[in-house]
């Protein structure tokens, strides 16, 4: 706990603005559920409202962890949960008290109280003056240990005339009046859900690694985890709670070019996978069958199975051609078919049959495939990129097939 200490002019909440300046923000979204995967994160407020994610960053306190009062999908790993079980998460609580004036010395930023009876330790036993940074003449008193347990269940009204029977203890052989405070406030940081306690610390059984497993994320990198008990140099802190968000925001950048990177090579892995050029044309040289613009290959070494997965082919005129062209030469009607294109997509052999029996009109046929069928029609880049199993199992097939058809052409 090295270092100066400081106190900021007009609270803490002047530097938590200025962080989220420009930052997007939602209140009053409680968190109940958190579902984590190597697919991102799914996170569930109170109401049933969901909010989905490639990554998220938890920062609940572990007085929050400790309760369960988040489920976690999958469960968290056994060593963070025993981390979080084994860590303290104690309990300090404050009176802020609005005096007329100060009467207390200027000089001085604190002074302690002691007192006799054990079990008061922790009551009051330190004040701070604000009157430096707040405006006006501000003391704060601090509660603690079993004390601060027992503060919550006291009326404020009670506590704040023990504060003041304190100061005046204090003051009072000094010949100095204690007035009453124009304005209080008490903290209850143990009865508040969305706390359960002020800071973590290290009890008896745990260590400092329990405040690095609670740092490590989950779910290859997808769900992180900061906040003061996760920063093992400076736990109990304001400035560990923010160091740890500077952290976490380097690590979540690095896995977001990570995932990024990855994905270019599965791509560039993809692409080098692809069938060769030509290969959708040398398929359908010869299709198992054909009729209208329709023409099929399967993958099996019995075409005719019901069963049997294959392509089919949809040759269309090329929409650019001009009018006139359909009054052409042989050599023109050759030209022409050649500029000619195709729409392709996966389909059994039952569903083929079924675009045979259906008649000799095309529009229905296509109505019946995409409808009815819910067959996706593909251009040749997207067939070769998505169906490279199915080409080269059909590739397969075909190279079979001609070797039972010819075998002495073959040699082994």
């Amino acid at each position: 706990m090295g270092g100066d200490h400081c106190f900021l002019a007009g609270g803490n909440s002047r530097l938590v603005h200025a962080l989220c300046d420009g930052v997007p923000v939602l209140y009053e979204k409680t968190v109940k559920r958190i579902e984590h995967g190597v697919d991102g994160v799914s996170i569930t407020v109170e109401g049933g409202q969901v909010f989905q994610a490639d990554m998220a960053l938890c920062t609940v306190p572990l007085g929050v962890l400790k309760r369960g009062s988040i489920v976690f999908d999958p469960e968290l790993p056994e060593n963070k949960l025993g981390a979080i079980q084994r860590l303290g998460f104690g309990l300090l609580n404050k009176v802020a008290m609005v005096f007329p004036s100060v009467f207390w010395d200027e000089e001085i930023d604190t002074f302690g109280c002691l007192n006799k009876e054990s079990s008061k330790r922790g009551e009051f036993f330190l004040f701070y003056s604000y009157h430096t940074v707040s405006g006006g003449a501000v003391l704060v008193a601090l509660v603690a240990g079993e004390a601060a347990l027992e503060f919550e269940k006291v009326d404020p009204v009670v506590t704040l005339h023990r504060v003041l029977g304190i100061l005046r203890g204090i003051y009072g052989p000094k010949g100095i009046t204690v007035p009453d405070p124009i304005q209080s406030a008490c903290t209850r940081w143990g009865s508040d859900p969305l706390c359960c306690g002020s800071y973590s610390h290290i009890r008896v059984g745990s260590s400092g690694t329990d405040y690095d497993i609670l740092a490590e994320s989950v779910s290859e990198d997808r769900l992180f985890f900061a906040g003061e008990a996760t920063n093992r140099a400076y736990p109990a802190t304001m400035h560990g709670a923010l160091l740890s968000g500077l952290r976490e925001a380097s690590r979540i950048l690095r896995a977001s070019q990570s995932r990024v990177d990855s994905d270019h090579k599965k791509y560039a892995l993809q692409k080098s996978l692809r069938p060769p050029d030509g290969i959708l044309e040398d398929l359908f040289t010869e299709p198992d069958l054909e009729f209208s613009r329709f023409s099929f290959v399967f993958s099996s070494m019995t075409p005719d199975d019901p069963q049997s997965m294959g392509l089919l082919r949809i040759t269309l005129e090329n929409p650019h051609l001009e009018g006139d062209q359909k009054d052409q030469e042989p050599a023109a009607e050759k030209e022409a078919h050649q500029k000619a294109f195709h729409l392709y997509a996966a389909i059994s052999r039952e569903q083929a049959n079924q675009l045979q029996l259906a008649g000799d009109d095309d529009r229905g046929r296509l109505e019946l495939l995409c409808k009815d069928l819910s067959v996706k029609l593909m251009g040749y880049d997207s067939t070769c990129d998505t169906g490279n199993s199915l080409i080269l199992s059909i590739q397969s097939a075909q190279k079979a097939r001609k070797r039972l058809r010819c075998p002495k052409d073959f040699k082994f």
